[in-house]
């Protein structure tokens, strides 16, 4: 039989050092049903609390039920809200720097500003329905087989595109045909939410290479936007990856960003531009940003816990679960001290990214700055010597699995809710502000 009680209600597994079968009830041990004088060691890990019913155990969460990055593996595979469809598929991408700086787009003052055509007139190939409000969550989102939201193709010459956005930061909820290769995109809002639009990421299958297609996304809320001032979308080819090597890129033409509509008082903003896929039949991606997805991020902890120098100076922690059950990781980096009180006298620094999912960039610097600090540069060592380093490189993981722009599964922005006393609903960051105090 096990030697602790926690280890039998979690079907053999250790949670702790073995210790023998006595649960700590207000200073006194139980065993067989006697309550008597502390004489072993205690359980810390199973709690018992008179208040919440005589005999009622409480198990407190402890580290090692959390998946944490080891040189092990495996990772934690994201956990979805139920109400979302995922495809089975695992989407990765290559990583690859231009060999030049890509230039903007360079305005006309030409550029058409397409009419809104509806699929009143169009053909809907693409649309999902997102959940009104969060129940609970799981690994690979909705339970059974997943419905097909795309059109099928009529035959080898039939040309629409297939698009899909049901993965991890995907987002595009409709797609509509109104022109031989001119599509209407509605991108999904927030999840349990009526607003923020911005952050796309979906794919289209059935390319052909060399024409010009018009994608036009008819429900963006800002109104102003960079693609206004030179950006360019973002574009991945699966065919290019594979034979050249090649990543993603700029690109489009005829770029343009304008107010289009007015829906219930809020006015709504398009972003149009065209775009030649590079080879026929292939997968390509669009995105508003370089993606950075949760999984993105446990590739890389698992990078530095699987390098023995690394790894000397950053300790990867559980911060807490968020809303969906998906963790929270804190980075404690510094250079190991000789004694106590050298660590205690050094001064914190506390770093966060992705409180708002759709700000991909933000995973991208603070990558950037891991690399730096786990360096071998002088910079880098004086740092770690003189500071501990308090990082949280994704605060927000539910919004990022999903594919929000700046919200949670709560459906609230959470660089909003610092001075929250809802632990229950914003764990994330009523954990993060609870460590700082600390």
């Amino acid at each position: 039989p096990p030697k602790h009680r926690a280890q039998w209600l979690y079907g053999g597994q250790t949670l702790c050092e073995p210790v023998e079968d006595n649960i700590f009830i207000n200073g006194h041990t139980m065993s067989s049903g006697k309550v008597q004088p502390f004489t072993a060691r205690r359980s810390k890990q199973l709690l018992f609390n008179h208040l919440e019913g005589p005999g009622v155990p409480r198990l407190r969460e402890p580290r090692g039920l959390f998946a944490v990055p080891t040189s092990r593996g495996p990772l934690q595979a994201p956990r979805w809200p139920v109400e979302c469809e995922v495809i089975k598929e695992q989407i990765q991408h290559i990583e690859w720097v231009p060999s030049e700086p890509e230039p903007f787009y360079q305005p006309t003052g030409t550029e058409p500003a397409p009419l809104i055509v509806g699929e009143e007139k169009g053909t809907v190939v693409y649309h999902i329905k997102p959940g009104s409000y969060f129940t609970c969550s799981r690994v690979g989102g909705a339970r059974g087989p997943i419905t097909s939201p795309a059109v099928s193709l009529e035959g080898p010459e039939d040309t629409t595109l297939l698009f899909e956005s049901r993965f991890e930061s995907g987002n595009l909820q409709k797609a509509v045909r109104v022109g031989p290769y001119e599509y209407e995109l509605t991108l999904r809002m927030d999840l349990y939410t009526s607003k923020h639009t911005q952050w796309f990421y979906f794919r289209v299958r059935n390319t052909r290479k060399g024409i010009p297609y018009r994608f036009s996304i008819v429900n963006l809320m800002k109104p102003k936007s960079l693609y206004s001032m030179g950006m360019k979308p973002l574009l991945y080819s699966e065919r290019d990856a594979q034979t050249r090597g090649v990543g993603w890129r700029r690109e489009g033409g005829d770029i343009r960003y304008y107010r289009c509509s007015s829906e219930e008082g809020q006015a709504m903003y398009c972003l149009t531009w065209t775009a030649c896929f590079p080879h026929d039949h292939d997968t390509c991606y669009f995105a508003h940003f370089y993606p950075y997805t949760f999984s993105d991020l446990q590739r890389y902890l698992l990078a530095v816990a699987s390098d023995p120098v690394r790894s000397q100076y950053c300790k990867p922690r559980v911060l807490c679960s968020s809303l969906a059950g998906n963790t929270v990781y804190l980075l404690t980096i510094t250079s190991p001290s000789q004694n106590p009180g050298a660590t205690a006298a050094k001064k914190a620094v506390v770093l966060s990214a992705r409180v708002h999912p759709g700000e991909t960039n933000g995973s991208w610097v603070m990558r950037g700055f891991l690399d730096f600090i786990l360096s071998d540069s002088p910079d880098a060592q004086l740092l770690r010597e003189l500071f501990i380093f308090k990082v949280v490189p994704m605060l927000n993981p539910d919004g990022v699995i999903v594919g929000n722009y700046r919200c949670s599964l709560a459906g609230r922005d959470l660089n909003r809710s610092y001075r929250t006393v809802l632990k229950e609903s914003f764990p994330c960051i009523w954990h993060t502000r609870s460590m700082i105090q600390r």
